[in-house]
C-alpha cells in the first residue's frame, strides 16, 4: 500500500512539472496582450500565485452616446495552474468609461480615453479604453479640379470632415484611373495622362466618402482658352516711355540708380512682355481665380509671417473685389515672404504694427513710412495689416473709379495718364512680381484668370505666347 501511494505521488509531481506547451500572439495595440499560455513548476497541494493576467486584446472602443453599448475583458491568469484567480478591475475615469466587477466596461458619455486597472494578487494589466466622437460625413475642398499632362504640376485637394472635433480623422485617397491621375495619402493629386476621372476621399471611421471630378488637358489648348481684352491708347510705345521720364523711374538691383529712356522703354513695350511669365503683368486684377485658402495656405506655407493665412487672404480678396493669387504674392514680394521688419511688426509710439504692402514705405525711410502709415490705420495684428492692405489696394488702384489700374502694368506705368499715380519707381517692379505670379498660376493650374493688354498707336495686338 505504501508503494502505491508513493508511485501516485511521483506520477502527480511529474505531471505538474511539465508544460503543456506555448504560444505567443504579436499585436500592435498594447504590451499587455498576450496569450503565452504555460504550467508553474510547482506541486499542485502547495499555493500557487497569479504571475501575469493575459489579455485577448489591448483596447476597447465605443462611439459617443452610445450608452447601451458593453464589453467584457476577456481575462486568463497565468500560470494556468495558478490557486489565485480573484480578478478586479478599476477604471481610471469614471467619466469615461466604468467597469463592474466582472470586467464588463460601459461608456459613461464623454469622448475621450482612459484606462482599466486589472490585477490578480501581485500580477498587472492596462485595459485600454477609447470612447470616440464619429464622423458623421465628409465633403471634398472642390468638386471638379483641372490640370495638364504636359505641365505635370500637382494640386491639393482636402477633405473636411463633420464634425470638426470627429476623433479620427484619418482618410484613404483612391483614384479612379491611375494612368490619367495618381492621388498620395495626403490628397495631392498629379496628372498622369489626358482624360477624365473621380479623386475619392474615404474616411476611416464610418466609410464616408466624397468625390472630385478630375480633368487632365494640355496647357497649349488651356493658353488658347484664356479670354484676353486689349485696350487702345492714342500714343505710340516711344512717346510712352518719354512720357515716364518726367516721374524719375528707377533701377533696383544692388543699388538704386536713375533709369535710362532705353530701359524704360524695354519695360514698357508690351510686345517683350507677353512671353513666359512677364505675361502675367496684364492679369486682370480685379476678377476672382477661384483658388481655395487651403491651396493659398500650401503657397503660404513656411513664409514667415504670412504661413497660415490663407483664409484671411481669402476673405480679404472677396471683400474688395480682387484677385486673391495676387494679393498673396503682392504681399509675400512686399514683406521679404513674411519676414520684414514691417510684417513681423515694429514698436511705433508704444504700440506694435504690421504693413504687408508696403504702403507708405517711402524710398527715403520705408521703416518709418510704412510703420507710421500701419499706425495711423490701426493695423495692430497681422490679420488687420491683410484687410486693410488689400482694402487700400482695391480701393486706390484696381477698382478706383479715376484710375482702375487693375493690372500690374497699369499700376506701374498707368498708361491713362504717364507718369502719373504709379504704384513703384522700380522699373521692374511689375516684371518682379510677375515671375512670382507666375509660379504660383502655374502651380495651381486649375485658377480661373484672363489679360488685359493695351495696343499704343501703331502697334498690332499682341499675342500671348
Amino acid at each position: 500500500m505504501k508503494k502505491l501511494l508513493l508511485l501516485i505521488l511521483v506520477i502527480t509531481a511529474s505531471v505538474t512539472a511539465t508544460a503543456l506547451g506555448a504560444y505567443n500572439v504579436e499585436t500592435d495595440d498594447d504590451e499587455y496582450v498576450s496569450d503565452c499560455i504555460y504550467f508553474s513548476h510547482r506541486c499542485t497541494w502547495g499555493p500557487i500565485p497569479a504571475e501575469r493576467i493575459n489579455l485577448k486584446k489591448g483596447r476597447i472602443t465605443f462611439y459617443e452616446g452610445d450608452g447601451s453599448s458593453s464589453e467584457k475583458i476577456e481575462t486568463d491568469v497565468m500560470p494556468i495552474n495558478a490557486t489565485e484567480k480573484n480578478v478586479r478591475f478599476k477604471t481610471n475615469d469614471v467619466t469615461i468609461a466604468t467597469v463592474d466587477e466582472n470586467g464588463v466596461v460601459r461608456p459613461t458619455g464623454r469622448a475621450g480615453e482612459t484606462v482599466i486597472d486589472i490585477t490578480c494578487g501581485n500580477a498587472k494589466s492596462k485595459m485600454k479604453v477609447s470612447v470616440i466622437k464619429p464622423v458623421k460625413g465628409v465633403v471634398m475642398s472642390q468638386s471638379s479640379l483641372t490640370l495638364y499632362a504636359d505641365k505635370p504640376v500637382a494640386a491639393q485637394l482636402e477633405a473636411i470632415i463633420s464634425p470638426a472635433d470627429a476623433t479620427v480623422k484619418d482618410i484613404k485617397w483612391t483614384s479612379g484611373d491611375e494612368s490619367i491621375a495618381h492621388v498620395d495619402e495626403n490628397g495631392l493629386v498629379y496628372p498622369n495622362g489626358v482624360g477624365e476621372t473621380k479623386i475619392t476621399a474615404e474616411t476611416a471611421d464610418g466609410g464616408y466618402k466624397a468625390d472630385c471630378s478630375v480633368t487632365v488637358a494640355t496647357w497649349e489648348k488651356r493658353k488658347s482658352d484664356i479670354p484676353i481684352t486689349y485696350s487702345n491708347y492714342n500714343m505710340t510705345v516711344e512717346e510712352m516711355a518719354r512720357e515716364q521720364m518726367s516721374a524719375s523711374p528707377t533701377v533696383f538691383t544692388t543699388g538704386v540708380y536713375a533709369a535710362t529712356e532705353e530701359e524704360v522703354l524695354s519695360f514698357v513695350n508690351p510686345e517683350n512682355l507677353v512671353v513666359s511669365y512677364n505675361k502675367y503683368q496684364f492679369l486682370d486684377l480685379g476678377t476672382q481665380n477661384d483658388v481655395s485658402a487651403d491651396t493659398l495656405n500650401a503657397y503660404l506655407n513656411g513664409k514667415g509671417i504670412l504661413s497660415g493665412m490663407g483664409d484671411v487672404f481669402k476673405a480679404a480678396a472677396e471683400e474688395n473685389n480682387i484677385s486673391e493669387v495676387y494679393l498673396v504674392i503682392h504681399a509675400c514680394l512686399e514683406s521679404g515672404s513674411g519676414t520684414s521688419d514691417l510684417a513681423c511688426g515694429v514698436d511705433f509710439d508704444g504700440t506694435v504694427v504690421y504693413n504687408l504692402f508696403g504702403i507708405g514705405a517711402v524710398d527715403s525711410d520705408p521703416l518709418y513710412g510704412g510703420a507710421s502709415y500701419a499706425y495711423s490705420q490701426g493695423w495692430t495684428t497681422v490679420e488687420d495689416a491683410v484687410k486693410g492692405g488689400a482694402r487700400w489696394i482695391s480701393e486706390n488702384y484696381i477698382n478706383n473709379h479715376s484710375y482702375r489700374q487693375n493690372t500690374l502694368y497699369k499700376m506701374r506705368w498707368n498708361p491713362e495718364n504717364p507718369a502719373n499715380h504709379q504704384y513703384a519707381t522700380d522699373i521692374e517692379w511689375p516684371s518682379k512680381q510677375a515671375e512670382d505670379m507666375a509660379a504660383m498660376f502655374e502651380a495651381f493650374p486649375s485658377a480661373s484668370y484672363r489679360y488685359e493688354i493695351p495696343v499704343y498707336k501703331g502697334m498690332t495686338k499682341p499675342k500671348i505666347r
